[in-house]
Order: structure tokens, then sequence, then C-alpha cells
């Protein structure tokens, strides 16, 4: 029973209600590991504390002796998902699949064992097909059951373009289920209706339907969408410790509870603590707990208490010579003369932005030469030695 509860502590849903049990039930008595199936399209190369939502869940799986299956969407990247917004996603090439692929699995050590883990690749099985038999396996699922999807039925209802490729995205995400033989399907609440999809396609193959279990999707750093990459507003797990303190810091007070939940390995009895220091504690407090205890998870203990340090010295302490600052040399800005805008200066400097999103910074008082605020990106700023920049909350420059 304690399994059970461990297994469904912070799960969002579960389909059917008690499939879990029955599940681990019939494999006691087959006397075999239960398959659990987690698919990703290698879209982009980076994971996140979102991700790592679903993955500690399997962890907990896998060390319970089960078979984690890591699906990769070889074939199912190749022509586009559903994004769940208003128009469907940019198809991806065999290269940039393979490339992103390698690199995911790669950081999916992070969390779990992948040498005890089976990594397959649905494109094994789809680019087999022929085209009858794609038809075969379509005409299992009615139109009506696919416009049950929300953003389907939102862009049906608002004559929004629905590319048949969409359609067929989720039908073959549920084959997947039936070439692995799939007990249990994670992922996010996004992704309910593709799971159910791989246990309807099971039960018309007459195999055990596997059970739905989705995990909650964790906001982002601004504290209202999802945490997604092309948000801008994520902590990935291959950040650089001090960066990964930055960015928890950051987050809005009202993510406190969701981070301590969904992104910290602390036991029950600590959260259940720490959760009673929040009400009578500086948030900041709590905050550094949160990021410490994820920059162990993912570094170690020693980075954690570095970074802690560093932020302190950085961002707390009024001392700006004890201050951390990246060094910029005048010649490498490329400028001949001995000035230079503010808003070009910042795009040299910082470029992992666009032009736009460092002008905003400027004009929201977000950037001080000197520690003086200039809030006009136009304004010429003189190309000197020991000139001091700082852009946005933690990114500190010097020019040498």
């Amino acid at each position: 029973m304690e399994t059970i509860q461990k297994l469904k502590e912070n799960t969002a849903i579960f389909l059917p209600e008690n499939g879990l049990e029955e599940k681990l039930n019939q494999a006691a008595k087959e006397n075999r590991k239960l398959i659990i199936k987690l698919g990703f399209d290698p879209t982009a190369p980076d994971l996140h504390l979102g991700h790592a939502v679903v993955l500690k869940k399997l962890k907990q799986f896998q060390d319970l002796g089960h078979q984690i299956v890591i699906l990769v969407g070889s074939f199912t990247a190749r022509i586009g998902d559903p994004t769940g917004k208003n128009k469907s996603r940019k198809p991806l090439t065999a290269k940039e699949v393979q490339h992103n692929a390698e690199t995911y699995i790669a950081q999916l050590s992070k969390i779990i064992d992948v040498e005890k883990a089976q990594i397959v690749f649905n494109s094994d099985w789809l680019d087999q097909l022929s085209f009858s038999e794609v038809i075969q396996i379509m005409s299992n699922v009615t139109v009506a059951q696919l416009m049950q999807r929300n953003d389907f039925n939102k862009r049906f209802m608002e004559n929004s373009p629905i590319a048949m490729h969409e359609l067929v995205y989720p039908i073959l995400q549920g084959f997947d289920s039936v070439k692995i033989n799939a007990d249990i399907e994670m992922g996010g609440t996004d992704q309910l209706f593709n799971c159910t999809m791989g246990r309807q396609l099971q039960e018309t193959f007459k195999m055990s339907g596997q059970i739905v279990m989705c995990m909650p999707l964790l906001r982002g750093l601004d504290g209202k969408e999802k945490m997604s990459k092309s948000l801008n507003n994520i902590i990935g797990l291959t950040d650089e410790p001090n960066e990964m303190f930055g960015k928890t810091m950051s987050i809005p007070d009202d993510l406190i509870l969701e981070f301590l939940e969904l992104t910290t390995d602390f036991s029950f009895k600590e959260k259940q603590e720490i959760k009673k220091r929040l009400e009578l504690e500086n948030p900041m407090n709590i905050k550094k707990l949160i990021a410490k205890n994820i920059i162990t998870q993912y570094h170690n203990k020693n980075s954690a208490e570095e970074a802690e340090r560093f932020f302190v010295n950085q961002f707390q302490n009024k001392n700006q010579e004890a201050k951390s600052f990246v060094s910029v040399m005048i010649s490498s800005l490329g400028n001949e003369s001995n000035q230079i805008t503010l808003i070009d200066l910042c795009s040299l400097i910082k470029n992992d932005i666009t032009k736009s999103a460092n002008r905003r910074l400027i004009e929201s008082g977000a950037v001080q030469i000197n520690q003086e605020k200039i809030l006009n990106p136009y304004e010429l700023v003189p190309l000197i030695k020991e000139t001091k920049i700082k852009i946005g909350k933690r990114n500190f420059y010097e020019l040498l």
C-alpha cells in the first residue's frame, strides 16, 4: 500500500483510477516487469525541470525493478506534431532528429539509469508500414474521437486550419504503445489525449489496454505558462549551478509550493516543515532551500553551497567590489570609435537574446553603466577600460 501511495504522489491523472493496482497485481501474478513507456519527439535538444517531473516518476518505477522504455519519436518528429496551440509544429530533418535524440539520451542519465532502460525509435516500425497498413490502423479511429482533443476542437470551431498529418499524429503515437506492448504510458497532462489513443488501439488489437498516468505541468519562471524552451522560461538540467540558483530565486512567490512539490526530492516530512516555515519566514529563504536542493540533484552539494555564496555576493551584497564580472575585451566589440550606443553595446555583449529584448531591458531600467541606470537605448557609452555594465538581474560585465 505504501508503494502505491508513493507512485501516485503528485500524479494529476490516472486512467482508469484503479488501473495501477490492477497492473501491479497482474505483473506479480505473471512474475514479470511492467513496461512503462515515455515517448518524446526530439524537437529541441535540451531537457529542463518540466521534463524532470515525469522522469523522476519513471525513476520510481525503475527502482522497483520495472522496465522503462524511452521511445524516441524519430519518425513522428519528421512529420511535425500538433503543438497544442493554433498551428502545427515545424517538422525536423533526420539529421536534426538524430542530434537532438543523442543529446536527450545523454541528459536522461541525470535522472534515470540509462543502462537499465530500453531506448527504442519509432522509425524502426513506422518506416516499414505500407500505405495500406497505415490506412488500416487509421480505420480504428473516428473523426469524432479526434475532435475530442481540445486544441483540434478549438481550431475547428475557429475555422483555423488543421492539417491531415496532425490528425494522424496521435494515432501513430498510439500505435507505438501497441508495438512495445506498454502497460503504462506516462506524460504531462497535455499528453492525455495521445496517451488514451494508445490504450484504445491496444484494445482494438485485442491487447490489455495500458493505463495512462499524467503528471502536472510545471509552470516556468514567468509563473504563467508551462515551462518551455520556446517561451524562454526554463531551468535546464544542464544549466550551470550559478544559473540554476539565480533562475530559481527569480520565480514568483506563488510558484514556491509548486516547485517544492514537483522539483525537489525532500521527504514528505521535510516538505511539511518547509511549508510551515513559508508561513513565517521571508519567501527568499525558502527559495534558497529549493535552489540548493535542485542543484544538489543535478550537480552536487558543494556546487549548491558555492552557488548560494555566489548569489549572496552578487545580488544581495551591496559592495560592488565583491561582485564577479565577466570580462569583455573592448577590441572584441569591433568598434573603431571610442564610443557606442547602449543598445549596440548590450546586443554585442549579451547576444543570446534579441536586440528588441535588450531594448526592453534598457527602457525598463534593467541596464546600468557604473551603477547608473540609463533608459535611452541610443545614449552613447564611452568605451573605457574598467567600465562596469549590468544587464538584467544576473549579468555583470566589465570592459577591459
